[in-house]
């Protein structure tokens, strides 16, 4: 079973600005497309929202059994408590619509002052399965308010998944590995999956991963590591693995956003090619890979 366990709803995005976002990011990763190209490729996005026929579709071509599919709210976008739970509800009508496909996770910014109550609401009434932040937005995942909404989340026995790295325009300091140490202190029975495994901070999240075996990492962005430079992404996943074993590391992609740059079929077609790859000696077994690619997903979502 392939899982992806990182996949956006992207709530009224115009295509002219998904596609200044998505040329930034692909400049600095290396890749260049037109504007034009990514406006076109967001504008079918926004068409497929209502039902996400097209991106269960191309899941099919991908060969991804499952997806989860998040929305991330932040306060600063000037939502109101009852837009955020139309989209959260949104989101979960998408996967009652692909009930073996979708896998819908809320989205609550912690700092709303009803946060707590909107995110049972979520869970109890809209049968959501876990949470996702963005803690660049402007809070700790470790704050107080953070840890209130937390509390609900271990309670109900639903994973978080936060990002984690530096991104551009947003406050990063906030999405640094070494904050999940204490919240890992703090609810040893919460899975916690660090967005991107930290990217650029990889080695940081791992120093904290190897003493809180509740936290994973996915790897949303690293596709753009695998197509520059086949060798670094091996070479860090091995050192992962070797340092802690390959049961915290989870395949993900950040999907729909970077299909427009790296197809998933060539991304889950890069994943399968490290088992039994001995071209520059960094080794993967079949079963390593199959944990990252959805084994390890299927046990932390229950499935």
């Amino acid at each position: 079973m392939i899982i992806d366990i990182h996949c956006h709803h992207v709530h009224n995005t115009p295509p002219e600005a998904a596609a200044e976002y998505l040329t930034g990011i692909a400049g600095l990763r290396g890749f260049h497309k037109s504007r034009e190209e990514f406006a076109k490729w967001w504008a079918n996005y926004n068409a497929d929202q209502p039902t996400y026929d097209a991106f269960v579709g191309r899941m099919d071509e991908a060969g991804i059994d499952k997806a989860v599919l998040l929305y991330s709210d932040n306060l600063d976008n000037g939502y109101s408590d009852e837009t955020l739970l139309d989209i959260n509800r949104h989101v979960s009508d998408i996967s009652k619509r692909h009930p073996e496909r979708i896998v819908p996770f809320a989205s609550v910014d912690p700092r709303r002052p009803e946060a707590v109550e909107l995110f049972r609401r979520c869970i109890e009434d809209y049968r959501m399965r876990g949470l996702k932040w963005h803690p660049d937005n402007g809070f700790y995942p470790n704050s107080e308010e953070s840890f209130k909404v937390l509390e609900v989340a271990s309670e109900l026995g639903v994973p978080l998944i936060t990002h984690s790295g530096p991104l551009p325009g947003v406050r990063s300091e906030y999405a640094h590995p070494i904050h999940l140490d204490d919240v890992a202190s703090s609810f040893p029975k919460l899975p916690i999956i660090a967005a991107h495994m930290g990217d650029t901070w990889w080695r940081e999240w791992l120093a904290v991963v190897q003493y809180k075996r509740n936290i994973y990492g996915d790897l949303a962005m690293w596709q753009f590591t695998a197509a520059r430079n086949m060798t670094k992404l091996k070479a860090v996943l091995r050192e992962v693995i070797d340092s802690v074993g390959c049961e915290q590391i989870l395949f993900g992609s950040d999907a729909p956003a970077f299909e427009a740059i790296i197809s998933n079929r060539t991304w889950v077609e890069t994943m399968k090619s490290l088992a039994g790859d001995s071209s520059d000696e960094i080794l993967f077994t079949q079963d390593e890979i199959d944990a990252i690619l959805g084994g390890n997903a299927a046990k932390i979502l229950n499935l």
